[in-house]
């Protein structure tokens, strides 16, 4: 797919990393329309690695994420007006928590991205927030093992993402809820009307969350 989010290359650590936009533009807004249907679903990602929000710096937040592509989107939408770094995992193209089950989203991945992309001379510090529901496929203690990096597991909702860091990087218990308003009943009927999959339950939750 055609990379309209990205906006430029951000110089740090003898190292171009490109630049992402926190506006969810037409393109994107068509693009989930038509995964929600069915459409393109299988190839809807981004490449792995790793990417900058705003102007960060060697003190900024690590996000890390999936490469699906909604659940890119709705971490990056939400760190609008914040100064960072997500991490993509190669889940092949799956959200998650889907890809926290299936191994992708996991221990071996991540560990292997942190080394890739250099991030122990990208960043001075050793945070990595994790989506909550990845917790299942990552093994924290290990990343601590072989990389120095600490793990801290973010709030469900990719919305609260602010108010998290804004706490001191804790999440009360509203933040650690799963919930299902009436749009999000609405979205997820019609993309299980569409595929009959079960995961899909968790392609959508994750869509709304890193």
């Amino acid at each position: 797919m055609k990379n309209s989010f990205l906006t430029g290359t951000v110089s740090i650590s003898d190292a171009l990393i490109p630049n992402v936009s926190t506006n969810i533009d037409f393109r994107d807004f068509l693009g989930a329309v038509m995964v929600r249907w069915g459409i393109n679903r299988n190839n809807y990602r981004v490449g792995p690695g790793l990417y900058a929000v705003g102007t960060p710096g060697p003190e900024s937040d690590v996000f890390v994420t999936a490469n699906y592509k909604l659940s890119f989107d709705a971490l990056r939408k939400n760190l609008s007006g914040e100064n960072g770094w997500i991490l993509v995992l190669d889940t092949k193209g799956i959200n998650v928590w889907c890809a926290a089950g299936k191994g992708t989203f996991g221990t071996k991945e991540l560990v292997n991205r942190i080394k890739l992309v250099s991030l122990g001379k990208i960043v001075s510090h050793k945070r990595l927030i994790l989506p909550q529901l990845g917790a299942t496929g990552v093994a924290a203690h290990k990343i601590k093992e072989e990389t120095g990096f600490n793990v801290l597991y973010g709030p469900v909702g990719a919305s609260d993402i602010k108010r998290f860091i804004r706490d001191g990087y804790r999440a009360d218990k509203q933040m650690r809820r799963v919930t299902f308003g009436f749009k999000d009943r609405i979205k997820l009927r019609l993309e299980l009307s569409c595929t009959g999959n079960n995961c899909e339950i968790g392609r959508w939750m994750c869509c709304r969350n890193s």
